[in-house]
């Protein structure tokens, strides 16, 4: 079996973010291994830096508080909203104003459903 060309082109975009590498383990199959020392919460916000992400809408608390770390570190703008719907529609204006991707951020649970 050959590697078609969105394999390859998902490889190098994989490759391109900070703090992971690609490894192919066979033609059919490719891994892709995070780095040594880095959380789920940096390599996330690490992922939305690298495809250009400037702005998240949300409101901090419970299962999302560790993103607030890596965030408050990076460039990625953070803009608390009152409630979860209006992250949702904030990131949902932004992007068709802007064209950009809009982001938005809630806790698990309740949160989530409100978003």
């Amino acid at each position: 079996m050959t590697t078609s060309q969105s394999e390859s082109a998902t490889r190098e975009a994989a490759a391109a973010l900070t703090g992971v590498e690609t490894t192919a383990r066979s033609i059919e199959e490719a891994a892709v291994e995070p780095a040594a020392g880095i959380t789920g919460a940096q390599s996330l916000i690490r992922s939305l830096e690298a495809i250009g992400v400037d702005v998240v809408f949300g409101i901090p608390g419970g299962a999302i508080l560790p993103l607030y770390d890596p965030l408050f570190d990076s460039k990625v703008r953070h803009v608390l909203v009152r409630h979860e719907q209006g992250a949702g529609h904030a990131a949902t204006g932004y992007a068709q104003a802007t064209g950009r991707v809009g982001v938005c951020m809630a806790t698990s649970g309740p949160g989530a459903t409100n978003l």
